[in-house]
């Protein structure tokens, strides 16, 4: 009886172990599956975090995936890939200060094309901004040294008015009128401070988007570099991750309906199992500079491989 009780707690200690590790467990059977029998069933997919700040609907974002899809799927006839609710893999769209940079270049009337006369254009526009920001910055400082100093003959005529009991009728007025004045010199002020943080907004957008045209264009931008080393953050327009808890992919930036597409492809290689490749226009490069929707020779050899396809 002893030894049946022992067997039967065995196995009920077996079974809470499994069930509480269960998603875990199932992460795992997953990965190893699809790392030992590549391509040989489709990776499912859903949607995870969506931020409505891109501008972008579900419909229109689920259209991407499908055709980022396609980019891997078309070439060798095969599904590797299926939208389905509960997809282990999570797409995720992030919004943060790469996809803002983004947004205040569009809303400064700004076309980024990943070539060099956009970095240069950029370049010069920066300059000039930096410059109006400086002599703004100048102005607002002799504004305020001006102010402190009508506040601080506000303050010491009323110090003087109140030692004496108070002030009297007309002197009371002009107190007034002073004031009034010094409520409109803040008022200026504050207005010429927001002005001045928004320039900083704009400055700081154009030094991220030189940054990542720098790292596309293989251009030295060691004079912007010191708001993403600020940071403790590289340019990264997506990032697939994997561990025992799942797989993700996080969307972090895209400037048009086709970066979008690249994007998500690119990271959909590595949910595959594919690693980055030098070839400057493949779709698995470290970086999404290209304009190519369709795989290169050198992403098509790499997937045969992958899916041990005869590559004849």
């Amino acid at each position: 009886m002893y030894k049946a009780f022992k067997i039967l707690l065995s196995f009920i200690i077996l079974g809470a172990t499994a069930y509480f590790f269960r998603t875990p467990l199932l992460n795992l059977w997953n990965q190893l599956y699809n790392s030992y029998l590549p391509c040989t069933q489709p990776i499912g997919y859903s949607l995870g975090s969506f931020d409505t700040k891109f501008g972008i609907s579900k419909d229109q974002f689920t259209n991407a995936l499908a055709k980022a899809e396609q980019v891997w799927e078309k070439p060798i006839g095969k599904e590797l890939f299926t939208n389905k609710p509960d997809g282990n893999l999570k797409i995720n769209l992030i919004y943060d200060y790469r996809q803002e940079a983004t947004i205040k270049m569009r809303k400064l009337g700004l076309t980024i094309n990943d070539d060099r006369a956009s970095y240069d254009a950029l370049k010069s526009k920066l300059k000039v901004m930096q410059l109006a920001y400086s002599q703004k910055m100048a102005s607002f400082k002799s504004q305020v040294a001006i102010f402190e100093k009508h506040k601080d003959e506000y303050e010491a005529k009323v110090t003087y008015w109140n030692k004496r009991g108070g002030a009297t009728p007309k002197a009371y007025a002009e107190l007034n009128e002073e004031k009034e004045a010094l409520n409109a010199e803040l008022a200026q002020i504050n207005q010429l401070q927001d002005s001045l943080n928004a320039d900083v907004d704009n400055i700081n957008a154009m030094i991220t988007v030189l940054n990542r045209l720098a790292e596309s264009l293989n251009i030295d931008a060691g004079e912007f570099n010191q708001t993403n080393k600020e940071r403790g953050d590289e340019f990264e327009e997506g990032l697939y991750k994997s561990d025992l808890y799942g797989q993700e992919i996080d969307i972090y930036q895209f400037d048009s309906t086709d970066k979008l597409i690249r994007v998500l492809a690119h990271e959909f290689g590595h949910a595959l199992g594919l690693e980055h490749v030098d070839d400057p226009k493949a779709i698995m490069y470290r970086l999404n500079q290209g304009t190519n929707e369709k795989l290169s020779a050198t992403d098509l050899t790499a997937l045969k491989t992958l899916c041990r396809i005869d590559k004849k």
